[in-house]
């Protein structure tokens, strides 16, 4: 909707011209029609191709960018635009549907981003007014930073030039005695002519003896320090000025410069005659007289406008920060966030802690059954991080044996034992700069536990066969299924490998506790599996009974039967095995899928394959799925169970 037109700004200054790029005419005439009563020029391009003509004709202050156009698309224009005009802002407008395009549009330099279609004008033109100052803010403070480094390079020469004037003196006052006079009263008039452009400096130019008391100030510096034209110079010392903590740096920085033969420059905190301090930069340089020290000139510059400018400066880059944040979280409102679906209330307070894990570098471990998707979470948490940009390590400790978990985490050198023909990296060094995921980390034995606490606490690892310590720069994120203080009082955990790791916690509600949202993982799956451009379709009475399912197998057991309705055609619903097995003493918090009838002509190996499968889904139901435990009450080791938990899709 339009607004009431407000005043155009006066003649004496040019309106903000802002170039709008959209293959939609009306959301350019929208955006036009609005802007354009608060006072903005709009520039119209109906495609990058045109988009780039404009940029390059109208020099506009502000680019509001479409991603999805014809010939040449939001990105390309956004390459070609950063060449050309990197400092003009660019604020993406575009549908929710090309958000992952948006989010790579502000990797490559865009500004903001505005969802189509703009219900709210007022939030466009807020975004607009946001990134125009931050780029006058920028272009303030560059233009000061470099004037400012201009000025004192030039200043700082201008005293290197005179100190050497006077050191030149002072030699020929020393190799000619009978010219002593002529050259004292060359010297005190060009000491004259210096304090007299001294006194022109908008900044402290200062002259002390070799105990520190002041034997010369330029207007700027008496007026800052409350010393009238009566007032005896020498009563005030350089202490007088400084704050107490910093006299003792001071007076190094001084006897380095009064011993050397060049320029000290340091920044300290100097008080003022009203007790008020401020940061500054100083710069002092020897006074020498027949070849001995003889005390200081300095120039000092009050640094609090540059403080303030860097603070506004981080500020403005939280700001963004924050921005970011709410962005992403408001993924979460389409069900889906990140690799995760769901949209019950257990989801989004998994989805909260998710997005503060993501902007921390602490350690997360998390919590949660068989089959609810703890490594998605992981992944997830990683994608989100400013660790994006390197490697997800996924490590299932209780599949590596135990004799080889040292060499597996840390690698190992060439010859180091028998069969080492070649250097291999660990697990640690796959994931520097990058996230370590660490499933089923109960797993892992009290001796690596001690090693891979010393890695992760900054202490670092030593790969088999070398001598040299490496430093990891690695994330940990943990997960299992066990409660690990309970593992702590039994003596498998280490406690101080478990405060180590358990940081941020995240608790994953099984799948009863979040039925609300078996739909949306049913219609994901029949996507996922469906063949063809038609996706497959499940009555709603088959949904209906899968929401009152227990489902002790999670997720993972959901993902299973969708792909047996889509494969066979059919669903069964569930039912209690009439005949338990002996071998087993089922947990009644437990329940199994009904068995698939199979047609009477099936292979034996078929029906074999059956059997075991659903015999080997009720013990690990009956045991919590603890895998140790489930292999020795089949008689095969760990990585045999492993093989076919994954054979039959469990």
């Amino acid at each position: 909707m339009r607004k009431n037109r407000i005043p155009m700004p006066s003649s004496a200054h040019r309106p903000l011209k802002i170039l709008a790029i959209d293959d939609e005419p009306v959301v350019r005439d929208s955006i036009a029609a609005y802007l354009e009563d608060s006072g903005f020029e709009v520039v119209q391009a109906g495609d990058g191709q045109e988009g780039l003509q404009r940029l390059r004709d109208e020099a506009p202050e502000l680019i509001l960018l479409d991603l999805r156009m014809p010939e040449m698309d939001g990105l390309q224009f956004l390459e070609i635009m950063k060449r050309e005009a990197p400092g003009t802002p660019v604020i993406v407008v575009s549908g929710t549907g090309v958000l992952q395009d948006a989010i790579e549009a502000l990797r490559a330099g865009a500004h903001d981003f505005v969802t189509k279609p703009i219900l709210d004008m007022a939030v466009l033109e807020h975004a607009v007014k946001g990134a125009l100052e931050r780029a006058r803010l920028r272009s303030e403070n560059q233009r000061y930073r470099e004037h400012l480094e201009s000025e004192i390079a030039q200043r700082t020469s201008d005293l290197m030039e005179r100190t050497r004037a006077l050191e030149e003196s002072n030699r020929h006052l020393q190799i000619e005695i009978a010219q002593r006079q002529k050259a004292e009263a060359t010297l005190r008039h060009q000491e004259q002519k210096f304090r007299e452009l001294a006194d022109l400096l908008p900044q402290t130019v200062f002259e002390t003896d070799d105990q520190g008391a002041f034997t010369f100030m330029n207007r700027y510096a008496r007026d800052l320090f409350a010393m009238g034209p009566g007032q005896n110079l020498g009563a005030l010392k350089l202490d007088d000025i400084l704050a107490p903590e910093a006299r003792t740096s001071v007076w190094d920085a001084i006897r380095r410069a009064m011993t050397g033969d060049d320029p000290v420059e340091f920044e300290t905190t100097v008080r003022k005659a009203d007790q008020s301090e401020f940061p500054a930069m100083v710069y002092v340089s020897p006074i020498t007289r027949a070849g001995v020290p003889a005390g200081i000139r300095g120039l000092l510059f009050d640094l609090t406008a540059i403080r303030k400018a860097e603070e506004a400066l981080r500020e403005s880059e939280a700001h963004l920060r924050k921005e970011n944040l709410l962005l992403r979280h408001s993924m979460k409102d389409a069900g889906r966030f990140g690799r995760l679906i769901g949209r019950s209330p257990a989801m989004l307070e998994v989805y909260e802690v998710i997005l503060k894990a993501a902007d921390s570098n602490a350690n997360v471990i998390i919590y949660g059954e068989s089959g609810t998707g703890k490594e998605l979470v992981a992944h997830t948490i990683h994608e989100f991080s400013n660790r994006r940009d390197h490697r997800f390590v996924p490590v299932n400790c209780g599949a590596i044996p135990d004799n080889l978990l040292e060499s597996e985490f840390f690698g190992y050198k060439k010859g180091a034992f028998t069969g080492a023909s070649k250097d291999k990296p660990g697990l640690l060094a796959e994931a520097e700069g990058g996230t370590l995921f660490l499933d089923e980390i109960g797993e892992i034995g009290l001796g690596l536990q001690v090693k891979l606490l010393r890695a992760i606490e900054g202490g670092g690892y030593t790969p088999i066969g070398s001598s040299e310590v490496v430093i990891p720069d690695i994330r940990i994120v943990a997960a299992t299924n066990r409660q690990l203080k309970e593992e702590v009082r039994k003596g498998n955990l280490r406690e101080d490998f478990y405060y180590r790791i358990h940081i941020i916690p995240i608790q994953l509600p099984p799948l009863r506790e979040r039925r609300e949202d078996i739909g949306m993982l049913v219609q994901h799956f029949l996507e996922t599996f469906g063949e063809g451009e038609e996706v497959p379709v499940m009555p709603e009475h088959v949904i209906r009974s899968l929401r009152n399912r227990e489902w002790p197998g999670n997720i993972r057991e959901l993902q299973n039967a969708v792909h047996r309705y889509i494969t066979l055609n059919a669903y069964e619903p569930e039912e209690q095995p009439s005949i338990p097995l002996t071998t087993v003493s089922p947990d009644p918090d437990f329940e199994t899928s009904a068995p698939l009838a199979l047609p009477a002509d099936a292979f034996l190996a078929d029906v074999l394959a059956h059997h075991e499968r659903e015999h080997l889904l009720r013990v690990l139901n009956a045991n919590h799925w603890h895998r140790s435990k489930v292999a020795r009450i089949l008689g095969i080791d760990r990585r045999t169970l492993f093989r076919k938990i994954h054979k039959y899709g469990l």
